[in-house]
């Protein structure tokens, strides 16, 4: 036998399933004995609703306003200021954030000391090795010439 349920106690399980570390509908289902199929359509019907607004919706402007209305606030005050506008704590902290990284110098971020150091070395390494190929390539060209030399006109260079 199916119960009716009222919208706002269906509006009320959606919203305690919807909060941030709120129980899953299968932990709901088990707490107050209604099926999860059940749940799970008045999750899909509620969720939209114009109670439960999304803070999607909100314009940057309407964050910040937000942001500056709650700071001085107390808990109660802003438990009262969430519930009337269907916003999540959680919500109003990733604004904050979101401000606050906005708000940084966009510069470029400082590498760490210890790659500095290690690409300053590679670099000169680099260099070294480059040098010293073309001290080796020059070598071997002088051998190459000096064994030509003595084949050809049959001189040794010692003798000179």
């Amino acid at each position: 036998m199916s119960q009716h349920r009222s919208p706002e106690f269906k509006a009320s399980i959606v919203q305690k399933i919807s909060s941030p570390g709120g129980p899953s509908i299968m932990q709901m289902s088990e707490k107050t004995g209604i099926h999860h199929a059940s749940i799970r359509n008045w999750v899909k019907s509620y969720a939209n609703t114009s109670d439960m607004k999304k803070s999607k919706e909100w314009t940057p402007e309407k964050k910040l306003q937000a942001i500056a209305h709650t700071i001085s606030m107390n808990e109660k005050q802003l438990g009262e200021f969430l519930r009337s506008n269907g916003l999540h704590s959680s919500d109003l902290e990733q604004w904050k954030q979101d401000f606050y990284i906005t708000q940084q110098s966009p510069g470029r971020p400082r590498l760490d000391p210890e790659l500095v150091e290690l690409r300053a070395k590679e670099k000169e390494l680099s260099r070294d090795l480059k040098r010293k190929d073309k001290a080796l390539a020059e070598m071997a060209a002088r051998i190459i010439l000096i064994k030509k030399s003595q084949l050809l006109f049959g001189i040794n260079e010692e003798e000179e």
